[in-house]
């Protein structure tokens, strides 16, 4: 990983892809999937972009009133906040100098909020609902916030805890629902939207919202 201004890079080595694939996570993380190796390469593409991250970057900002300092403030609960409010994680952070070992220590941190928080939340829910699963996990996840799967097991991201408790429990009752539909039809969103009359609005929050 290197760093451009403020804004973390992580490099993604992906040789089967044919092309390179630049996205900028919920916070300003820019994340760059590629098929080449060669640094100065990755270097000449991003310069090529750097209009287009700079622009995300900013309109992120604008969104967050703030920017994300990685090692200094973490998405926590829908709000930057600054490290020093979570001691034990600012004493792991203080002893590391590269990015791989603070987002190491970031992840650490969501999984323990995740087993913590949300096993309470799913269970209010699953009462609510009378949708019980079989199984829940708990695993970090690039690209969904959760999924269910047909045996009724439940998977959730730790990676949740950067959310807001609205998207939390958005996300929750969503992968609940799918015990009663395994798709994504009217009755599905009008399942969800029973216990959750802003289902329409959180959903459309969530898809400007990308896992770190």
């Amino acid at each position: 990983m290197f760093s451009a201004d403020t804004s973390p890079i992580t490099l993604h080595y992906r040789p089967r892809n044919r092309n390179t694939y630049i996205t900028i996570t919920g916070t300003g993380e820019v994340s760059v999937r590629t098929p080449y190796k060669n640094e100065q390469k990755v270097r000449e593409l991003l310069r090529d972009k750097e209009g287009w991250i700079r622009d995300k970057l900013a309109k992120l900002c604008a969104r967050d009133h703030e920017c994300h300092r990685l090692g200094e403030t973490i998405r926590f609960r829908g709000e930057n906040a600054p490290v020093h409010r979570f001691p034990k994680l600012q004493q792991k952070l203080e002893k590391v100098e590269n990015h791989v070992n603070i987002e190491k220590y970031y992840h650490h941190f969501y999984r323990e909020e995740a087993l913590l928080t949300l096993p309470s939340r799913i269970e209010y829910y699953a009462r609510k609902t009378g949708l019980r699963p079989s199984e829940v996990r708990f695993k970090k996840m690039r690209r969904r916030w959760g999924s269910c799967d047909s045996r009724g097991v439940v998977t959730l991201n730790t990676m949740m805890m950067q959310l807001s408790y609205e998207h939390i429990d958005y996300i929750i009752v969503h992968e609940l629902a799918h015990l009663e539909h395994m798709n994504h039809s009217k009755a599905f969103h009008d399942l969800v939207r029973l216990f959750l009359p802003d289902e329409k609005k959180l959903r459309r929050e969530l898809r400007a919202i990308t896992p770190l």
